[in-house]
């Protein structure tokens, strides 16, 4: 009886020092989690990040910079996608952001939703923000970059990630 109440003891305090732990501090400011704004943040690659506004609504990222797309005969008119709306999947690798939404707007012009992007490709350091209609058109453009097969992640899997430990396989310490 006595071992047991030992181990069960020794147990509960393991558990209490690992949830306890505090999130890994970076160097870069911006990978870090703040108490006051890690409830609606995910940091990729400064300064990109997936946000929501309050913990019940959807994700977003920021695109830097939009695309415009031109309309057809349009005479001027363009159509900007300045975020990516409710992300169902993301990575990044090598500084390069992949993310993948089959969000439409449904306020758009008739033209843009039938040719919605669906998949996105950000790379900040040379301020390249692409979308792709298909799948196959993404991953053509992503082999360009080195890039063949993502390790993809729900927005929900690496805010419970980031969350806990304060890192994501891409944040420059936690590698």
């Amino acid at each position: 009886m006595k071992r047991t109440a030992f181990y069960l003891i020794l147990l509960l305090s393991l558990s209490c020092v690992t949830s306890c732990m505090q999130p890994v501090q970076h160097d870069d400011q911006f990978y870090n989690v703040n108490d006051e704004f890690s409830v609606v943040r995910i940091p990729l690659v400064n300064p990109i990040e997936v946000n929501r506004l309050n913990s019940s609504s959807p994700w977003d990222i920021e695109l830097h910079p939009g695309i415009w797309v031109d309309f057809p005969e349009s005479h001027g008119l363009y159509y900007l996608y300045g975020h990516v709306h409710e992300p169902e999947k993301l990575a990044v690798i090598n500084g390069v952001i992949m993310a993948y939404s089959s969000y439409v707007d449904k306020e758009a012009d008739a033209y843009i939703r039938d040719n919605f992007y669906y998949w996105f490709v950000i790379v900040p350091e040379t301020e390249i923000t692409k979308g792709f209609h298909t799948e196959d058109e993404f991953r053509e453009y992503i082999q360009t970059l080195d890039i063949e097969d993502p390790d993809w992640q729900t927005p929900d899997e690496a805010f419970e990630q980031f969350r806990k430990t304060g890192c994501l396989e891409w944040i420059p310490e936690c590698k």
